[in-house]
């Protein structure tokens, strides 16, 4: 299933909707906040997207919510990430918010990225 498909364009419309997903996690901007990062669950803007692209992939894979291809799995993260869920447990596991790389390198962030994987392969498997 790619992004242009009717199903992911309603899935990813339906989770942006959230006034949360609407502005960049990290900057706070609400200009072009067509980027995400699969693996956090979470949304930011083109500028951030290039910062998250240098981060590697352990830590952020990125997808732009118009142009690249969305499977189901990649979906189920979404759909169960979000910037509120994800800002609300790094404040809770005291992660810092700046810098950008130290952010989600944190012990705090890499308990959210499990967290989430967890979620989506039980809600997977679920069905």
């Amino acid at each position: 299933m790619s992004s242009n498909t009717p199903e992911a364009r309603e899935r990813l419309a339906a989770v942006q909707s959230d006034k949360y997903n609407q502005r960049c996690i990290d900057c706070d901007s609400k200009l072009s906040v067509d980027w995400a990062s699969v693996n956090l669950g979470v949304f930011f803007c083109i500028d951030c997207s290039g910062k998250h692209r240098g981060l590697g992939v352990h830590l952020s894979f990125v997808r732009s919510i118009t142009m690249d291809k969305w499977d189901n799995q990649q979906l189920l993260y979404m759909e169960l990430g979000g910037n509120k869920a994800c800002t609300s447990f790094l404040k809770k596991h005291k992660a810092p918010r700046s810098p950008l790389s130290e952010r989600w390198a944190s012990k705090g962030a890499e308990k959210w990225r499990q967290q989430l994987k967890k979620a989506v392969l039980e809600k997977a498997q679920s069905g």
